[in-house]
């Protein structure tokens, strides 16, 4: 329109927008790519993913050309809010990250926010939206049914149980919603490692662990998986103890409890900010995630910890940990594992703290998996 400007502020997108540049704002990224102005972008410049650095709807280079390609606003400075986002390092652009007031708890602590970008795809179609293996049972029936039960109603489109013949039919017996997998004898052992793993290669997530128990031939099942196992895992109660000697290449979710986690070879602390920087630490020395249960919940890997307060002491009673287990598994298989521990942390105890209002002390596990649902939603 013959304008000539000095600067140019480009507020067209922010961060988590997805999708590439449409009209008109493709247009206007095209003309102010084509000016000599100064353009300062506010938050992350326009068709640009703020974590990847790379075009919104499209990879490679940015095009120039409306017609041709993704096509972002090349920025010379960003105003970005609250934190850098990481994909601002990879552009020629000097960054400045502008305060906005929001509070530190809101970043140390879970909350409703973490919710925030689970909603389906109302395009998806089955499987999309996570499948998850639970592998455990035997001398016990009811963990691995509620770690399974809650990865349902946490979201997973499918969800198997793989477990020993002798409780096969009892784990079935409680959900016609459960895909049952039968090992042959009355635990699972070593003989089993080809046959979890085959099953293993058709899932999102394995959660692995409940209702196992211990022994030579659990903890040498639990190896000889891990060691090969290249996915994603929730490791919880008695295959928790193998982690620390074991090398592999699978990226780990931890669900112990404090004795469980010294059992491992971490540390704890009374106070949850001297525990939670423990548990980091442990974590890095890990190298996997860690959800610590407690009255306060520590989230951590090697580049930050988090803390969660729903719960109540009412889910200190058997079968709870299981519910996580399975929750974060369910999590685990459409985000992030740092990501699906927090927010599985925080359902399950929300769906605690309901459980807890409608029963009082006679809160039990098989209250909380179809409260998850509820617990989920964003309001």
């Amino acid at each position: 329109d013959g304008d000539d400007p000095d600067g140019v502020v480009d507020a067209m997108r922010g961060s988590g927008i997805s999708g590439g540049l449409r009209e008109p704002e493709r247009t206007a990224a095209v003309a102010i790519n084509a000016s000599d102005a100064t353009v300062i972008a506010v938050d992350v410049p326009s068709g640009i993913d703020a974590d990847t650095g790379d075009p919104t709807g499209g990879s490679g280079e940015t095009s120039v050309d409306a017609d041709e390609g993704a096509v972002a606003v090349h920025a010379d400075r960003v105003v970005t809010f609250h934190d850098e986002k990481p994909g601002l390092d990879s552009l020629d652009a000097a960054v400045t990250v502008a305060d906005i007031g929001i509070p530190a708890a809101a970043e140390r602590f879970t909350g409703p926010g973490d919710l925030l970008g689970l909603d389906r795809d109302p395009d998806s179609h089955k499987g999309e939206n996570g499948e998850v293996l639970v592998v455990g049972g035997g001398p016990y029936t009811g963990a691995p049914t509620l770690s399974a039960l809650a990865a349902l109603r946490a979201g997973a489109d499918l969800v198997r149980v793989a477990c020993p013949e002798s409780v096969a039919g009892a784990v079935q017996g409680f959900s016609p919603n459960l895909i049952v997998r039968a090992l042959p004898g009355d635990r699972v052992g070593p003989a089993h490692a080809d046959r979890v793993a085959s099953l293993a290669a058709e899932n999102d997530v394995v959660v692995l662990g409940p209702g196992l128990g211990g022994g030579d031939g659990t903890e040498a099942f639990v190896r000889e998986f891990l060691t090969a196992f290249e996915g994603r895992a929730v490791v919880d109660a008695d295959a928790l103890r193998v982690v620390p000697d074991v090398d592999t290449d699978a990226e780990l979710i931890c669900t112990p409890h404090q004795g469980e986690l010294v059992g491992m070879g971490g540390e704890t602390a009374e106070e949850p900010d001297e525990r939670a920087e423990l548990v980091r630490e442990f974590a890095a020395e890990l190298g996997h995630a860690l959800l610590v249960k407690g009255a306060v919940d520590v989230i951590a890997d090697a580049d930050g910890a988090r803390l969660n307060r729903t719960g109540n002491p009412g889910m200190t009673v058997g079968g709870t940990g299981d519910v996580l287990a399975g929750t974060v598994g369910a999590l685990a298989a459409v985000t992030e594992p740092f990501h699906a521990a927090a927010v599985g942390a925080y359902v399950v105890g929300r769906a605690g703290d309901a459980a807890a209002e409608a029963n009082g002390a006679g809160l039990v596990a098989t209250d909380l998996p179809d409260r998850l649902p509820e617990a989920m939603r964003n309001e």
